[in-house]
């Protein structure tokens, strides 16, 4: 089967996203994007307090909505998206051959069609948890965000269902060409 031209990589924050889609780009040799370079963009000429959702992470944006329950935490995340829509597809129109875009905002209903999409999972809370705070300090405000993010993910895991994106729980110990071939 032929590779696909476009592949989208996305999950909660701590789930490897970065370490795969780096691994992807070293194997398929395709143009790499990494979400949060979009944010530059989105905040062009605009401020914190006219477009808050180009400043916040997806794990963060509950904090526009109220305390951090499962409600708030998901109108956080589809702010987000809605705020970071116009940025993917500008990238991915700038790519129209090959791509590899990861980050953590993408809504899989905006790239249906367009190439492969995957959703990095760490369902191992405790797995997570330690790849979240691989490089956060851990402090109240960021224990919120990582309360933030294992809401945000079952989200994800029952939207992915919903789109029929192929779901890759990411354990670590995955063996790069056994993903190489769920890519083709």
């Amino acid at each position: 089967m032929e590779q696909p031209k476009k592949v989208f990589i996305y999950g909660v924050p701590g789930s490897g996203k970065t370490t795969f889609s780096l691994y992807l780009n070293n194997t398929l040799n395709y143009p790499l994007i990494e979400g949060d370079t979009l944010r530059t963009l989105a905040q062009k000429d605009k401020t914190r307090e006219k477009d808050p959702f180009a400043y916040i992470g997806i794990s963060g944006a509950f904090r526009k909505f109220g305390d951090p329950t499962e409600e708030n935490v998901i109108k956080g995340l589809k702010a987000v998206r809605q705020n970071m829509v116009p940025y993917i597809q500008e990238e991915i129109e700038k790519y129209p051959n090959e791509l590899i875009l990861e980050c953590a905002f993408l809504d899989p209903e905006q790239v249906m069609g367009k190439g492969k999409i995957i959703l990095l999972t760490k369902e191992d809370e405790e797995a997570h948890r330690k790849q979240f705070f691989d490089h956060r300090e851990e402090n109240e405000k960021s224990l919120e965000h990582f309360k933030a993010a294992r809401i945000i993910q079952n989200y994800l895991i029952k939207e992915a269902t919903k789109y029929i994106v192929e779901t890759v729980e990411n354990n670590f110990d995955f063996k790069p060409s056994e993903h190489n071939q769920n890519i083709s």
